[in-house]
């Protein structure tokens, strides 16, 4: 009787013990072992997450949801969580906490990025927050983005091929023995004309490499250079030019000076031009009356002095001897 007691305290103990074990395996792996700080955070969007959801801090297990609390900021509804820390845990001033899963097929927790402050949180301070991704959601709008495309892309497309086909159907179907033969007519004609084309183009290409053989090519290149030449040649030419065109306006600025200054002058002298024109004009007809009888004495010089030369000399005319 006594040993089967002492089986039996034995067997508790032990089934104790285990149950001591597993509840600090769990608080373990919820990060409530020991004492914990609150911090706060907001979040527009809480899905996945629940009172016990797990705290990281760089991926490991500091502490878990204690409150979800809904809250109004700014106009809107955000959701405010309170998260319980184990002591012990200094959290940055530029920490960020995040929604995220740690594995394609783990519950969502709250992961808190550690930040490079020196200066840290003190408990009860919010901790930014920042929104993560989730593959549901993702899939989700992805889904969503996929069946729009299909209503509003694909749809109309399909629709529209198939009007396109029913409307060019018979007429490919009628047109279609037409669009055959000149097929066939016009391989038939390709191939009968390939080895002309294919000679023309033997040709073409012989050309081509006597056109640009080494003598050729260093014809161009002589060509080339000499543009190249011509072109400096114009380039000087044309500054002399313009230096020219400077010297010309600088001429024609002078001599518009030198108008300008001897205005005056120009004008008596212009004056004396005038008058000495008129006097000219009016003494014109007897100067052109002694004109033509000085050239009618000058004919008649010249003609006696080719009949009787010896008049230069004084002698007279010789006599004529009359039978």
């Amino acid at each position: 009787m006594r040993d089967s007691r002492i089986n039996y305290v034995m067997v508790g103990s032990f089934v104790l013990a285990m149950l001591v074990a597993l509840v600090a395996f769990v608080a373990l792996l919820s990060g409530r072992i020991g004492a914990t700080r609150d911090y706060f955070t907001l979040y527009d969007n809480v899905s996945g997450i629940r009172t016990g959801s797990r705290v990281l801090y760089e991926g490991y297990a500091v502490g878990q949801v204690e409150e979800i609390e809904p809250v109004r900021d700014g106009g809107r509804l955000r959701f405010r969580l309170r998260l319980g820390i184990a002591r012990g845990w200094a959290i940055p001033q530029d920490s960020v906490a995040r929604i995220a899963a740690t594995g394609l097929l783990a519950a969502m927790a709250v992961d808190i990025h550690g930040g490079t402050s020196e200066v840290l949180l003190a408990p009860g301070a919010t901790i930014p927050s920042q929104s993560g991704g989730s593959l549901v959601n993702a899939m989700s709008d992805i889904a969503a983005q996929v069946t729009a495309l299909s209503q509003t892309g694909l749809k109309p497309l399909l629709e529209t091929l198939n009007r396109t086909a029913a409307a060019f159907g018979p007429l490919l179907e009628q047109r279609a023995p037409q669009l055959m033969d000149n097929l066939v007519a016009l391989s038939s004609d390709l191939a009968a004309k390939t080895p002309v084309i294919a000679d023309n183009v033997a040709q073409a290409t012989g050309g081509m490499s006597r056109l640009f053989s080494p003598g050729n090519t260093r014809r161009l290149e002589d060509i080339m250079v000499n543009a190249d030449h011509a072109v400096a040649d114009l380039s000087q030419l044309a500054g002399s030019l313009h230096a020219s065109k400077a010297k010309v306006d600088s001429l024609l600025a002078t001599l518009d000076k030198v108008a300008a200054d001897n205005s005056d002058a120009v004008g008596q002298s212009l004056k004396d031009l005038h008058y000495t024109l008129e006097a000219v004009a009016r003494s014109i007809d007897s100067v052109t009356d002694n004109l033509e009888g000085t050239s009618r004495n000058m004919n008649e010089f010249s003609r006696e002095i080719r009949r009787d030369p010896g008049l230069l000399l004084g002698a007279g005319r010789p006599r004529e001897d009359h039978p």
